[in-house]
C-alpha cells in the first residue's frame, strides 16, 4: 500500500541554550505523486518564452522543501515546490556547487526528477551507514531569471540531511585528516557537559526518561544514574522534559541535584542516597557547583510569572545560604516557559552567569567575582573582531548564535561552531577557511584533537 505523510520542516529556536534539531523526516515506503496531484488543483504554467514576457509581480520566488525517508534504507528524497516555474538547469548547478558531505570519501548519488515545472523530487542514494550532507538552493532560478535567495530569510533554502541508521550515536572526527569513528550513544533531549569525573577529557550526561548515562568518551567509562520518582509530587513542570537537574561537577562519590525544579539534594553516586539541602518557593532555572564542591550556585525565578529574570542564591556544602543576588541573570523569553539557564564556575571564586547575546556580549556570559562581588562581561581573546565578523558573515545572521556556540580546539587554531539547523562547521583561524564537519549536537574537542558531537533521534539541547 502506498501512502503519503506530509510534515513541514521547521526549526526550533531556544534562546539561551544550544539547540540542535535534525530536519523532520517523513517515513514512507514509496512516494505517490498522484496523491499530491489530487490534493492540489493543478495550474497551467506558461512556457519559458511566455514567462519572460509576463508582467512583473510583487510576489517573491520562494521554495517549500520537505524531506522524506524511504524504504529501502540509505536513501533520502527531498521534495521541492515553487510558487513560480523553476529553471531546471539552475537547480542542478545550485545543488552541485553547494553540496558538502561529512565524509568526502562517501559515495553519494542523486537524481533530479521533475514532476511539473513547479514540483521537483531530488533522490539521494548513499553507501554509508551514517552520513550527513547539505546543500543550498539559494542560487537556483525561476524561468524568468530570478533567484530564490532572500535577504530576510538567508538560510531558508539550506537542506541538511543526516542519516544515522535510526540509532543514536557519537561521532569523533579529526577535521584536518577527515578520520572519524562512530560509537553507540543514547537518545536524549538534553546533553550536559560534566567536569571532574575522574577521567581524561570531558564527560557528557545524556538525560533519559528512565535512566541517565554519564559517559567519558576517551576512557569509555559509563555511570548509570537511575531516575527516581519525586515522592513529594509538588515540583514544578518544565519545558525541557526532565525532572532531574544535575550539577555540572561530579566529585568522588557524590554530586548535587535539583529535583522537580524545587528541591536541592546532595546525592551519593554509589548508593543513590539523597540528602535534602534546600527547598525553593520558586522554580529553579540553573544549577552549578564549584570545582572544590564547597559552593553550590542556583538560579531561580525572580517572580511567579516564570519570566526572563532570575535571582541567584549560593550555598555552602551543607545547604546553608551564604549569598543572594536579585536580578542576577536575564535571558529573553516569554513568561511561563521554564527552560534551563546555563550556569557554571570558572574556578572556585568566579561564577559565570548567563545573559542575552548581543554585540557587546557575543558570548552571552557575565563573570561574577565571588570575592569582590563585581561583575564583568566574559571575553575571549581568541574571538577577535575578524573571527567574529567571519562567523557572522558565514552564518548570514547577526544574532551571534555561531559565536555563542564556539568550541576551541586544544591548540586554539580551530573553532568549531553550530548553526541553528544543526550544521557543525570548523573555522581555521590561520587561513580563515570553513570546513563542513557534519550535523548533530556539538559537544566539544577531545585532548587528541578530535571533535565530538552527538547524533540523536530527537531534538537535543546542550548546556
Amino acid at each position: 500500500m502506498r501512502y503519503f505523510v506530509s510534515l513541514i520542516v521547521v526549526m526550533f529556536v531556544l534562546t539561551g541554550c544550544t539547540s540542535t534539531e535534525q530536519p523532520p523526516v517523513n517515513k514512507i515506503s514509496d512516494i505517490s505523486f498522484e496523491a499530491v496531484k489530487v490534493a492540489s488543483t493543478p495550474t497551467q504554467t506558461p512556457s519559458p518564452e511566455e514567462a519572460m514576457n509576463q508582467p512583473l509581480t510583487l510576489e517573491e520566488p520562494s521554495l517549500y522543501i520537505e524531506q522524506f525517508e524511504t524504504v529501502p534504507d540509505r536513501q533520502r528524497v527531498i521534495m521541492v515546490k515553487s510558487n513560480f516555474d523553476m529553471q531546471e538547469d539552475s537547480f542542478k548547478k545550485a545543488l552541485e556547487s553547494s553540496l558538502k558531505k561529512s565524509d568526502e570519501q562517501a559515495e553519494l548519488q542523486y537524481s533530479l526528477e521533475w514532476e511539473t515545472p513547479r514540483f521537483l523530487r531530488i533522490r539521494f542514494v548513499f553507501d554509508k551507514e551514517t552520513l550527513t550532507f547539505m546543500f543550498n538552493l539559494d542560487a537556483a532560478k525561476t524561468v524568468d531569471g530570478r533567484t530564490y535567495s532572500r535577504e530576510d530569510q538567508p538560510n531558508s533554502n539550506i537542506v541538511v540531511v543526516s542519516y544515522n541508521g535510526r540509532q543514536p550515536s557519537l561521532t569523533l572526527k579529526n577535521p584536518l585528516t577527515n578520520e572519524q569513528s562512530i560509537i553507540p550513544g543514547w537518545d536524549s533531549n538534553w546533553i550536559k557537559t560534566i567536569k571532574g569525573n575522574g577521567g581524561a577529557g570531558p564527560s557528557f550526561l545524556f538525560y533519559g526518561k528512565d535512566q541517565h548515562h554519564l559517559y567519558n568518551i576517551l576512557n569509555h567509562k559509563m555511570l548509570e544514574l537511575p531516575v527516581v520518582l519525586d515522592k513529594h509530587k509538588d515540583g514544578y513542570g518544565n519545558d525541557y522534559g526532565y525532572n532531574d537537574m544535575y550539577s555540572d561537577q561530579f566529585y568522588s562519590g557524590y554530586t548535587y541535584l535539583v529535583q522537580g525544579n524545587k528541591r536541592l539534594y546532595k546525592v551519593g553516586l554509589k548508593d543513590g542516597k539523597r540528602e535534602l539541602l534546600y527547598k525553593f518557593d520558586k522554580p529553579v532555572y540553573g544549577l552549578s557547583s564549584s570545582p572544590d564542591g564547597k559552593k553550590i550556585a542556583v538560579l531561580y525565578a525572580h517572580d511567579d510569572l516564570i519570566g526572563p529574570v532570575a535571582d541567584l542564591k549560593v550555598f555552602d556544602a551543607k545547604g546553608k545560604p551564604i549569598y543572594t543576588l536579585e536580578n542576577a541573570a536575564h535571558m529573553s523569553h516569554s513568561d511561563g516557559f521554564l527552560f534551563v539557564y546555563p550556569l557554571s564556575w570558572a574556578d572556585n571564586s568566579h561564577l559565570i552567569l548567563p545573559a542575552d547575546v548581543w554585540e557587546e556580549n557575543p558570548l552571552g556570559r557575565i563573570v561574577l567575582d565571588f570575592g569582590s562581588k563585581k561583575q564583568s562581561v566574559l571575553t575571549d581573546k581568541r574571538l577577535t573582531e575578524q573571527v567574529i565578523a567571519d562567523l557572522i558573515a558565514y552564518e548570514k545572521s547577526e544574532d551571534y548564535y555561531a559565536v555563542y556556540s564556539v568550541r576551541w580546539s586544544p591548540d586554539g587554531k580551530l573553532a568549531a561552531f553550530q548553526f541553528r539547523d544543526s550544521q557543525i562547521w570548523v573555522y581555521n583561524t590561520e587561513d580563515r577557511s570553513f570546513l563542513f564537519a557534519g550535523a548533530g549536537t556539538l559537544l566539544d574537542w577531545m585532548p587528541n584533537g578530535q571533535l565530538a558531537w552527538a547524533n540523536t533521534l530527537n531534538v537535543a539541547y546542550r548546556f
